[in-house]
């Protein structure tokens, strides 16, 4: 028996060129077909959703929060880290005599904790003073950082920019005061507590509330006079061309070019517990989809079963004229083969086209359980409660980045064909082995 034979005859168990008729293996097949579609659906999509996400928050954390390389007072011993004026000419000649050809750009920060009253109360606050230059259009990281309401500008000593979400919870506007409670430390040892007023002058937003929740962003100067040195860090961000490829280009020039007391460190090495969460659920939601896919494909295996029982009679005509048993176990093969395949043609496109409009199902879907929500409370007299989030932005993006990487969705089709296969075997196996006298003598 040829091979374009044992082809025809997996196409007609299909249904494809074998007429009408009735055949409940044949159900179960195309049951089978549905699974395995349905499957690929959600799979596709925690892929895609999932590469979005790790790629919108990663290019956030190194862009926006702790840059591609960072030069730091590791053990705040460096003399250059009381000399903010210093510290900033320096950062601008690393940019200037930049013999790796890498960087472009590099900025002066201090950062600390401290306490920020507003007009209706007071929260800790994330305070970041950077160099004015960091807030320019031809900073890259800016294309990350939208303006929610007002200017991105630290024009004058007291100007100040808040994080979207702290300047709503302290009810902020734009051009209202606020305060800053830092401590320095006397001469006699003793700390003292400092209030410093400052402008709101811009609001912003990155998209990841956990990220810029409680941003204080304020000029490198002002920090430098009330941020102290042994409670805050002080740093140089170092912006490069590709930090994925010339990272360590640019690191072995800055070792070169160390002063005292400061160290570099990579995104990779400041962020390195992160990304492995971030890539640990990211395995365990794929290996949740692949046991329901491989559930599913169990679906081809038992229809498969039935098959070979309901077909027995013209497996022992097809042996009878000379079929071998290794082509009716070829032809029962590619059945699983072409089931797989359908279920890939039905459930690749519906999941890459959901995955494509994931934003707008979840805003659907929060619409459809906020109504039905505000319908019962209202039916039964009670006050309505606050909206739900699907996708709380505290803790995820506000907009969802839609990543297609065309080599992970071909390995989800060719794993699905190769599970489609293997679960194949047993029954393909069985019918090569059906003895045609026995099933003639029956019949």
């Amino acid at each position: 028996m040829s091979i374009r034979v044992s082809v025809k005859l997996a196409l007609s168990f299909l249904g494809i060129g074998s007429g009408k008729t009735v055949s409940n293996a044949r159900r179960s097949l195309y049951g089978a077909i549905v699974g395995i579609g349905v499957s690929i659906i959600p799979l596709v999509m925690v892929l895609v959703v999932s590469d979005g996400m790790i790629e919108g928050i990663t290019r956030r954390l190194i862009e926006l929060s702790s840059s591609h390389l960072r030069i730091s007072d590791y053990y705040g011993t460096s003399s250059l880290a009381d000399n903010p004026q210093e510290l900033t000419q320096f950062a601008k000649s690393l940019e200037i005599n930049d013999s790796s050809g890498t960087i472009r750009g590099a900025y002066a920060e201090r950062e600390g904790m401290a306490l920020v009253v507003g007009k209706t109360g007071r929260t800790g606050g994330a305070i970041r003073a950077v160099d004015p230059s960091f807030f320019l259009d031809n900073n890259p990281a800016m294309k990350l950082l939208s303006t929610v309401d007002g200017v991105r500008s630290l024009e004058n000593k007291n100007d100040a920019i808040l994080g979207a979400k702290i300047a709503k919870d302290l009810n902020l506007s734009i051009g209202d005061s606020f305060r800053i409670l830092t401590l320095r430390t006397a001469p006699t040892g003793m700390r003292i507590p400092k209030f410093t007023r400052f402008i709101l002058k811009g609001i912003v937003s990155s998209g990841y509330q956990e990220l810029d929740g409680l941003w204080v962003f304020i000029p490198f100067m002002s920090g430098a006079e009330i941020l102290a040195t042994e409670s805050s860090n002080t740093l140089i961000n170092i912006q490069i061309d590709d930090p994925f490829k010339d990272l360590e280009r640019a690191k072995i020039f800055l070792m070169q070019n160390l002063p005292d007391g400061f160290r570099v460190f990579t995104w990779k090495e400041l962020n390195r517990s992160q990304f492995h969460a971030f890539t640990t659920t990211r395995t365990l939601l794929l290996f949740i989809m692949f046991l329901i896919l491989f559930v599913a494909a169990i679906n081809v295996s038992s229809a498969l079963v039935m098959l070979v029982m309901e077909r027995r009679r013209e497996i022992a005509i097809i042996k009878s004229v000379g079929g071998s048993p290794t082509c009716v176990t070829f032809a029962f093969l590619l059945s699983g083969f072409f089931t797989g395949f359908c279920g890939i043609l039905f459930g690749l496109p519906l999941g890459i086209a959901c995955a494509l409009h994931v934003n707008e199902i979840l805003n659907l879907l929060e619409r459809g359980i906020n109504g039905c929500n505000m319908f019962f409370h209202s039916l039964v007299g009670q006050p309505v409660p606050t909206g739900i989030h699907l996708l709380d932005p505290a803790y995820y993006l506000e907009r969802i980045p839609v990543t297609v990487r065309l080599p992970e969705l071909f390995m989800v089709a060719a794993g699905t064909l190769i599970l489609s296969v293997l679960v194949s075997v047993l029954p393909s196996i069985r019918a090569g082995r059906e003895k045609p006298l026995e099933t003639l003598r029956k019949f």
